[in-house]
């Protein structure tokens, strides 16, 4: 049952319309858009919303897109007193808050898969690493040195927690990714890049540190229509394509795109 179907009886038509439909679910918080034409009615929402799933103990409603390398939106908590939370994904736990750092549970299938395509005795390099989705998850599933970078603070401390809690061991660095031609002095055989929307220049940026014959999991976000235009460019620059994947849509028209690259 959709969120609309709950609140059939509770809003008007013209109003129900408006009511988006769907919504993400991190640990025990739900993360919602609710427009600004709902403003008056989002308190509603929100205890529908708790009502109808047992497991969500508080309710997000988020304000602004997800920006900057940090990756932060701005969120406005309707239900519940914390935005901090335990996620589980792939007999993995991840602690985290979800106004302070980013996380995606709509990778969780990215996740397994890049995890089970590295081999054992890699170097891998996670950048934008978060709280460690790709990181913890890669460990443990393969013997491998792995190093993961981001420029935020709280996401390093979460990640840093998470390590221990799901028992690996990891290099994690709070760096900015801009720098990672001056912060290693040795390649890696993968490197992760979930990189933030509008951020396709640190793939030029990481390419530094890449072994030859090495693989990139790149991350980006594009129109419809740009993808076959970008994949253009790519291969003009020397990049094999290995494998594409459509992740699933974050605006009208656009599109996560996972490209799995390697220089010729």
């Amino acid at each position: 049952m959709s969120l609309r179907d709950l609140l059939e009886n509770k809003l008007p038509e013209g109003e129900l319309s408006l009511v988006p439909k769907g919504f993400e679910v991190i640990g025990d918080i739900a993360v919602i858009n609710i427009p600004p034409f709902l403003d008056n009615r989002k308190n509603i929402i929100a205890q529908v919303l708790s009502s109808h799933r047992k497991d969500i103990r508080g309710v997000l409603r988020k304000i602004s897109m997800i920006d900057g390398e940090k990756r932060i939106g701005e969120f406005e908590l309707l239900l519940g007193n914390s935005t901090e939370t335990i996620h589980r994904e792939n007999d993995c736990i991840f602690h985290l808050d979800v106004a302070k750092t980013f996380f995606s549970g709509k990778l969780a299938y990215e996740r397994a898969r890049i995890a089970q395509s590295v081999k054992d005795g890699e170097d891998v390099l996670v950048l934008f690493a978060g709280v460690g989705p790709f990181l913890v998850q890669i460990k443990k599933k393969r013997n491998v040195n792995i190093t993961g970078l981001d420029s935020n603070p709280e996401a390093c401390a979460y990640l840093k927690k998470n390590a221990l809690a799901n028992n690996i061991d990891a290099g994690i660095i709070l760096g900015d990714a801009n720098s990672v031609g001056n912060l290693f002095n040795k390649t890696f055989d993968r490197i992760v890049m979930p990189t933030p929307y509008g951020q396709d220049h640190f793939l030029n940026i990481s390419s530094t540190v890449l072994k030859p014959g090495g693989i990139i999991h790149f991350y980006t976000f594009k129109k419809d229509f740009e993808i076959r235009h970008f994949k253009r460019l790519l291969e003009e620059r020397g990049w094999q394509i290995k494998f594409i994947r459509n992740c699933g849509g974050v605006a009208p028209r656009v599109n996560r795109y996972v490209l799995d690259l390697q220089f010729h």
